[in-house]
């Protein structure tokens, strides 16, 4: 398998005109796959190695949002409260319309300030200087619409979750990140300083201008690197992956940090609008929304699907998740904006493809004892049979002659039929199936939350 995931990085650096290639699989809690393809350095002939640091540009999003949660944890700040209750400059700017609500930290982290979109011109400004960054809040045209009214993916509102940090925190955002992240997880080649990190093993970022490379200028670090500034290497890039994939599922065991595991899953929430629906190619594309930098996508194929791409003049990056494997993927280029994404996918859909089926977690006992109770009564041809796991609605709102009368003509269309299997949705509801004489019953079940939860809810499908 690796060998083939090896072969498509290949060809994928050869395809999209690639000089420079690292890519990471992550499983079980760490790096268990590093594929290097092309040079770090055109003009030396020098190759990528698995330890060279690359940009990842926007990838560095969640790990700002990260710390804005850590602060929200500590007490420190509260992300429904204006922006300007931690940047006393932004009291100064003028809102959209006279009823717009204040920007709040929620806004900025999930794209839905109202600020333009503006991926060319925050790629060319990571440099900027703390009174520079003053000097637009006081005269600058911030606002492309009201806050809160729709996602519009906006560099600024992460520079500004930076100052944040450096205000709340009592120390620049860089150190904030480096101390309460980086370090505890033992990433010591990763850097906001570029400028530094291309004194050691750097991959330098180029531009393909007809059929001529050149070497894009490196964007110092500054007041806007909290929306994409980092640099790393595949090694250090792996512990932030196990680290963030080591949040699922939910559990009981003691948290082992650097933050809460309940706020790394609340970094994958669709916390904005879902995006508008698209196809590639025809097909449709998976459901996808924001949560707090990273996108959340229901893959059909893969399962939950958290990923977010990088782009900087020089570079192009991303990473994809799939929390319910454990599996996380990740490539760096250093061609400006390269779509590694299509990669990732590509390599995600050959881990899936030579993996076994996932496993699916035990029913609860509340959740068997309902499907049990309903698989006799289809048997018996009585939903009276279940009545010692009904809520005290079932009944009420479909009366038992109705559902005798439904049961009796699934019966009649389907014949006999045996439990096939539970495929849970949580502690309380999931979906059963019955394999019959003539095709399969398909059902779904919620139960109450009384302190021995019944059925409230039971729907049938026939699938022929």
């Amino acid at each position: 398998m690796f060998a083939e995931i090896d072969a498509a990085c290949a060809g994928f650096a050869e395809q999209e005109k690639i000089p420079g290639l690292a890519a990471g699989i992550v499983q079980d809690g760490g790096l268990i796959h590093a594929t290097t393809v092309g040079l770090a350095d055109i003009e030396a002939s020098r190759p990528v190695a698995a330890d060279t640091a690359f940009r990842i540009a926007s990838m560095t999003k969640n790990m700002t949002a990260l710390g804005v949660l850590a602060l929200r944890d500590a007490g420190k700040l509260a992300l429904d409260a204006p922006l300007s209750h931690y940047v006393p400059q932004f009291a100064a700017v003028a809102s959209a319309t006279r009823d717009s609500p204040p920007v709040s930290l929620r806004h900025l982290l999930t794209h839905v300030a109202g600020f333009v979109t503006d991926d060319p011109w925050g790629d060319r400004v990571l440099g900027m200087t703390p009174a520079e960054l003053d000097a637009l809040m006081a005269s600058g045209t911030l606002f492309a619409r009201p806050p809160g009214l729709a996602f519009e993916y906006s560099n600024l509102g992460f520079a500004l979750l930076g100052r944040v940090l450096t205000n709340v925190s009592g120390e620049p955002y860089q150190a904030f990140i480096r101390r309460t992240i980086l370090e505890p997880l033992g990433m010591t080649r990763t850097t906001f300083d570029a400028l530094d990190a291309a004194r050691g093993n750097y991959a330098f970022g180029y531009r393909l201008d007809a059929d001529q490379w050149s070497r894009e200028r490196i964007e110092p670090d500054g007041e806007v690197g909290a929306m994409g500034g980092l640099a790393t290497t595949v090694p250090d890039y792996a512990r932030y992956v196990a680290f963030l994939l080591g949040a699922w599922p939910a559990r009981d065991d003691p948290e082992s940090g650097p933050v809460r595991r309940s706020s790394v899953r609340e970094l994958a929430l669709w916390q904005s609008p879902p995006f508008p629906p698209e196809t590639v190619d025809g097909q449709p594309v998976a459901p996808s929304a924001y949560g707090y930098g990273l996108v959340h996508s229901a893959d059909a194929k893969l399962g939950r699907r958290l990923h977010h791409s990088g782009g900087l003049p020089g570079y192009g990056s991303h990473v994809l998740m799939l929390p319910d494997r454990g599996w996380g993927v990740f490539a760096f280029a250093n061609r400006t904006y390269a779509r590694m994404s299509r990669l990732t996918l590509r390599i995600a859909e050959l881990l899936h493809d030579a993996a076994p089926p996932l496993d699916v977690a035990p029913p609860s006992t509340a959740l068997a004892r309902g499907v049990e109770a309903v698989v006799a009564a289809y048997a018996a041809g009585r939903i009276e049979t279940a009545a010692k796991v009904f809520a005290v609605n079932f009944l009420l709102d479909m009366p038992a002659r109705l559902r005798d009368a439904e049961l009796a003509s699934l019966k009649q269309r389907l014949g006999e039929g045996r439990l096939e299997k539970i495929e849970p949705l949580h502690a309380l509801g999931g979906r059963f199936t019955l394999a019959c004489e003539r095709g399969r019953l398909k059902a779904t079940i919620i139960l109450s939350p009384d302190a021995e939860p019944g059925i409230q809810n039971l729907t049938f499908a026939v699938e022929e």
